[in-house]
């Protein structure tokens, strides 16, 4: 444990920002549902899912597909794929000597990062449907 000298726990302060990461990818992932609850009365009844190499859609399923929910959850499978890598991976040795405190700082924004892009690829797919 790491005091500072001002009596506060370093430890504590990384997992109450780790905390605030993990909450801020939540809700940036959450925002690709929004948009396709705002852009769903606005889609065919039956919209392209999938392209083939010519750019052309060669399957379609219904507005209230399941898979339109998976497209709108990616930035969350994102964030939950990068948490699980971090449990697995824990304090690896090819980590070297990184503090513990850089560490967390570096999981935490290439998690954010990882959800900011899922989202925007789900927000992107979405709103071509229209």
């Amino acid at each position: 444990m790491t005091v500072r000298p001002n009596g506060t726990d370093e430890g504590a302060l990384t997992v109450a920002r780790t905390k605030r990461w993990i909450i801020a990818s939540v809700l940036i992932g959450i925002i690709p549902f929004a948009v396709y609850l705002l852009l769903y009365p606005r889609m065919p009844d039956m919209v392209p899912i999938h392209y083939d190499g010519g750019g052309a859609a060669d399957r379609f399923v219904p507005k209230t597909s399941w898979e339109l929910l998976l497209l709108a959850g990616l930035g969350e499978l994102g964030l939950l794929f990068m948490l699980g890598l971090r449990q697995m991976l824990g304090s690896a040795a090819s980590f070297g000597d990184m503090l513990p405190k850089t560490r967390a700082a570096l999981w935490n924004v290439s998690s954010a990062v990882v959800v900011l892009l899922f989202s925007g690829i789900g927000i992107s797919a979405l709103a071509a449907m229209v």
